[in-house]
C-alpha cells in the first residue's frame, strides 16, 4: 500500500514537472480541522464520529484558472452510536485511523483586485484520496472493545468534492464531502460497511 501512495506520488510530481516551469507557481501549506463521518450498512444514522483531519499540503498552479494539490494526512473515521439510535444495534463505536494521500483539482473563481496581491477567494475541488488504514478500535453495545474480531480493509479509496473560501491570500476555510469507494469489511460475505464524510477544515498556504 505504501508503495502504492509513492507510484501516485511520483504520477503527479512527473505531472507537474512536465509543464513549463516558468508558467506554475508552487505553494506549500499546513492543514488543520475535523472529520464528521458515518458507516452506511452499520445501521446507525448520521454524522456522530468527530475526528482529526491534519497534514499538510503542496499545491501547483498550472493555469490562471487551475491548481493541482496534493495532500498527506492523518485522517479519523468511523461511526457512532448516537441517542435516537437503536439499543439493538450491535456496536457503539467504529474509529479508523487513516493515513491518506488525496490529489485534488480545483477550479479557481472570485477573484479579489482589491488585495496588494490578486487571489482567487474561492476554489471548487474535485479528486480521489488514497488511504493506508493505520489501526482501529470497536466498540460493542456491551461497551467491550471487540477490535480483534474484526478484520478490516487496509485500503481506502474515496471521491472527494469540496470548496474553500479564502478569506485572505494565505487562509482558506474549507468544507468537502468523501464518498468511499471501497468496502470497510474485508470479508465479502460480511455485512457491508462504506464510509461517508463531512469534512471542516482551515488552510493556511505559506
Amino acid at each position: 500500500m505504501l508503495n502504492f501512495i509513492k507510484i501516485i506520488s511520483l504520477i503527479f510530481c512527473a505531472f507537474i514537472f512536465s509543464k513549463n516551469a516558468h508558467s506554475q507557481t508552487f505553494e506549500a501549506g499546513l492543514i488543520g480541522g475535523v472529520n464528521l463521518s458515518q458507516l452506511h450498512g452499520d445501521g446507525l444514522a448520521g454524522f456522530n464520529q468527530i475526528g482529526l483531519n491534519v497534514g499538510g499540503r503542496v499545491a501547483v498552479q498550472t493555469s490562471d484558472r487551475w491548481k493541482w494539490n496534493i495532500d498527506i494526512l492523518f485522517s479519523q473515521k468511523g461511526s457512532t452510536k448516537g441517542k435516537d439510535d437503536p439499543l439493538s444495534i450491535p456496536f457503539d463505536k467504529y474509529r479508523l485511523n487513516y493515513a491518506e494521500v488525496p490529489i485534488m483539482v480545483s477550479f479557481l473563481d472570485w477573484l479579489d483586485e482589491t488585495d496588494e496581491n490578486e487571489y482567487y477567494k474561492l476554489h471548487f475541488t474535485a479528486g480521489v484520496s488514497v488511504g493506508q488504514l493505520v489501526n482501529f478500535k470497536v466498540i460493542d453495545a456491551l461497551g467491550q472493545d471487540v477490535t480483534e474480531l474484526q478484520n478490516f480493509n487496509e485500503t481506502a479509496i474515496d471521491l472527494i468534492l469540496g470548496a474553500t473560501y479564502f478569506i485572505n491570500q494565505n487562509i482558506g476555510i474549507n468544507a468537502q464531502y468523501s464518498y468511499a469507494l471501497l468496502d470497510v469489511r474485508k470479508e465479502k460475505e460480511a455485512q457491508s460497511l462504506s464510509g461517508r464524510t463531512l469534512t471542516f477544515r482551515t488552510i493556511y498556504m505559506f
